[in-house]
């Protein structure tokens, strides 16, 4: 690992940390003020529709600009924009300022959502090919404790110090983030500005996407886990711990705490392991897909506390597994300015097929009741693990994701 490796950790996990506490700053403020959970709930869509615009839209100035140039430029405007929501937060609740803070929300989401297709596209850039599997977990299992943390004790620094004092020190998050990004070096290569159209840079990273054999398999793959993602999300959860388990919010927070306490262990045992991977990342990849899934199929029928505690900490490291290796296969399958691209195009789909799923989950939750969603969705997930086995591994589509990017044919 290098500097500029080094320099692009400390700068995602301040960027991140500071993003959960500016979430839950956002959300307590208009829970507070208005009452209204429904309000409260926009925080995050807005959130996602503006990444998935944000995913629409980098494609056509990423091969324009230095990406450590381009991140320190969208992170430099998230901080002068939080500076304004500061300013709001001091002002009399009424609907002219909560239109301002929503459409506040909405432009710093999308830069923030530049941040993780063009992060990976510089972990390519500057970690050898026989590092990136540690490099990726390294990344990720710091991100997730970071997180947890964040999570867990950003409600205790609400209370103790207020809104307001919480939202400066998440802006001075974010001054950390954008003053480490100054350390990354890349190759002047990844920013050669080409003659293509806005069109041709817009749907380049869609078509390569399809067109590349092993890259659709993993998108469709995507799109059949993501059609059910939203099982994770607090309300649904919430109702499992309620309904199924017969428990309250604190079993609620222990779940969600599981969880986080999984993925972190199981970044570092990828980081650990990760010249066992070298070679292994399809079959690797599945194996995670098919553990995930079996475990949510088991965690429907859970009706023991303890247990669906159990499951979703033996989640955690499945998730990493499968998304560690995904995330280095498609760190393989191109160059720098295509990757850029791809990652946008797929981060923009699994948006859009996420929210339709809040909205399909919430009322097939209503319908059919939470046990049976989540017996539902891991058979989903398990199927999509067999999809993946009999195209990847079984056909051999996914070989040319197993190294350096090689030539389509």
């Amino acid at each position: 690992m290098n500097r500029s490796f080094y320099a692009l950790l400390i700068s995602q996990t301040s960027m991140n940390l500071g993003f959960a506490l500016y979430t839950m700053v956002v959300v307590l403020h208009l829970y507070n003020e208005t009452g209204s959970t429904t309000i409260s709930a926009m925080v995050t869509l807005i959130s996602v529709l503006s990444r998935m615009v944000s995913g629409v839209f980098l494609p056509s100035v990423s091969d324009r600009f230095q990406l450590n140039q381009l991140l320190i430029f969208s992170q430099i405007a998230q901080v002068m924009l939080l500076s304004v929501l500061f300013i709001l937060f001091q002002q009399p609740l009424d609907t002219v300022i909560i239109i301002f803070i929503f459409s506040l929300l909405a432009v710093i989401s999308f830069f923030n959502g530049f941040f993780a297709p063009v992060k990976s596209t510089i972990v390519k850039a500057v970690v050898p090919e026989h590092s990136r599997v540690k490099a990726n977990s390294l990344l990720s299992s710091v991100d997730q404790t970071f997180l947890f943390s964040g999570w867990t004790f950003g409600g205790v620094l609400l209370a103790f110090l207020g809104k307001q004092t919480t939202l400066v020190i998440t802006i001075c998050f974010l001054a950390v983030s954008v003053v480490s990004l100054f350390f990354i070096k890349m190759n002047r290569s990844t920013s050669i500005v080409t003659a293509e159209g806005m069109i041709s840079r817009l749907t380049s990273g869609w078509k390569y996407l399809f067109q590349h054999e092993g890259l659709r398999v993993i998108v469709i793959m995507d799109v059949m886990e993501t059609m059910v993602g939203s099982i994770w999300i607090g309300a649904v959860t919430l109702t499992f711990a309620k309904e199924a388990l017969g428990k309250g919010e604190a079993w609620w927070g222990y779940i969600n705490g599981g969880y986080y306490f999984g993925a972190i262990l199981g970044g570092f045992l990828v980081f650990r392991f990760s010249k066992f991977l070298k070679g292994r990342l399809t079959i690797l990849m599945l194996i995670g897909s098919a553990a995930f899934g079996l475990l949510t199929f088991s965690y429907g029928f859970v009706g023991h506390a303890c247990l669906a505690v159990l499951l979703v900490i033996l989640m955690g490291p499945s998730f990493q597994v499968r998304d560690l290796a995904q995330e280095t296969m498609f760190q393989n399958s191109t160059d720098e300015k295509t990757l850029t691209r791809i990652l946008a195009a797929k981060a923009t789909l699994v948006q859009l097929i996420f929210i339709f799923s809040i909205i399909g989950i919430g009322a097939l939750t209503d319908l059919i009741g939470v046990r049976l969603v989540y017996i539902l969705s891991g058979g989903l997930m398990l199927l999509s693990s067999l999809y993946g086995f009999v195209h990847l591994y079984l056909h051999g589509k996914g070989l040319s994701l197993e190294g350096e990017a090689r030539e389509m044919t």
